[in-house]
């Protein structure tokens, strides 16, 4: 059995942003580790977004950790910002350095909260032409926001012509409307980031490293997401360990392009 290793991240704050992805992309590098990013393209959302859009998502009850202050929801509501254009040199570094970038979405909240409320096809396009501006080329993957699909979202992506989602679970890769779906196999409790949530169960970044290791140990595709505002700042020695397991066992690597 081929075993290959994926390394999904989501990019859905400033914060995140500034301060998480250039030091995973650093690391990144010299593990020589190629990964899968998906970024929101709407940047943050604004107070009345927050309000229309304010029910919880049904991992809620699972995220215990809390990155959030007063003050920063506070300023993100009243002050919402642009972390695309604003972060523009940060991100082209992750196309520049050989990897995935793909879409997430408009807006994060929106999404997870109110898919039913907004146009899915005006989103999914408005994303797509927002990133050929700034980035010079088309996007083809798409993973959606808390994993919230539907056939009306696989539609909208096939006439965008996007080729990947990595949004239905499962072991294998699998066809939806010719788009294929690459899953994340990895994963906790309401498909949670598997080491956040570990990180909420009070597990250690030891013992995180050995559930990992075990569950990668019988899969043919190991594959768990991160986010840039957690991992990316505060797990980096876990990371390695991870990275470095990958390149000890010779698990091939592969962007969710590369299926």
């Amino acid at each position: 059995m081929k075993k290959t290793f994926t390394l999904r991240v989501d990019l859905e704050s400033d914060k995140g942003i500034r301060k998480g992805l250039p030091k995973l992309l650093d690391l990144l590098k010299i593990y020589g580790i190629k990964a899968s990013f998906y970024l929101v393209m709407g940047g943050e959302s604004n107070v009345v977004e927050i309000i229309k859009y304010r029910e919880k998502m049904k991992s809620s009850g699972e995220r215990l950790i809390k990155l959030w202050s007063f003050r920063d929801k506070l300023r993100m509501a009243l002050f919402p910002r642009d972390f695309v254009k604003g972060n523009l040199d940060i991100l082209k570094r992750v196309l520049d350095e050989g990897h995935e970038l793909g879409l997430h979405g408009w807006k994060h909240r929106e999404w997870t909260r109110g898919l039913k409320k907004i146009s899915v096809r005006d989103r999914i396009h408005r994303a797509k032409m927002r990133y050929a501006r700034l980035f010079g080329r088309n996007p083809i993957s798409f993973a959606s926001p808390g994993f919230n699909v539907n056939d009306e979202v696989l539609k909208a992506l096939s006439e965008e012509e996007i080729k990947f989602i990595s949004d239905y679970s499962g072991e294998k890769i699998e066809i939806y409307n010719n788009i294929k779906n690459v899953p994340i196999t990895i994963c906790g409790n309401n498909r949670m980031p598997i080491i956040e949530f570990l990180v909420s169960h009070k597990k250690s970044d030891e013992e995180i490293f050995r559930y990992i290791k075990k569950e990668m140990k019988g899969r043919e595709i190991s594959s768990f997401y991160i986010h840039d505002l957690f991992e990316a700042r505060f797990k980096l020695k876990l990371l390695e360990r991870i990275f470095n397991l990958v390149k000890e066992e010779k698990i091939t690597n592969k962007r969710i392009i590369d299926y």
